[in-house]
């Protein structure tokens, strides 16, 4: 996809350049540069991912976030959903804590979707 998008950046300026508009080259260059680096950071993210298993007594948090990651088991009755907003229903940053510990969960879902998932795990928490 990548060498794709840059032939066809640089033919287009390779055509321009042709014409006479030489100044398209080092604008295709760059656009082929910032390219290459928005591919790289989304390379280096292709791994990311969180995980929330509830069995029985037991919370299990796992997740990997570019180079740390980590794992946590919570127990179920001492856990509890934090859900701070920074205006109601926007900016919100949902937490499993428990033990003076707070893990932050939800990461990669919008506001709305974290709202849905704090009733869930409320929810599901104390049955």
């Amino acid at each position: 996809m990548f060498w794709s998008l840059a032939a066809l950046c640089f033919a287009m300026a390779g055509g321009f350049a042709w014409l006479g508009y030489w100044p398209a080259l080092p604008f295709a260059g760059l656009e082929v540069g910032l390219l290459a680096w928005a591919f790289s950071a989304l390379r280096s993210r292709k791994d990311d991912y969180e995980s929330l298993v509830i069995e029985g007594d037991v919370v299990v948090l796992d997740w990997h976030c570019g180079k740390r990651g980590g794992r946590r088991e919570l127990n179920r009755r001492w856990a509890r959903v934090e859900c701070k907003c920074r205006t109601p229903g926007r900016n919100c940053r949902l937490s499993l804590c428990s033990h003076g510990h707070a893990t932050e969960v939800g990461q990669y879902l919008n506001d709305e979707a974290r709202l849905q998932l704090a009733a869930t795990l409320r929810s599901r928490l104390h049955e």
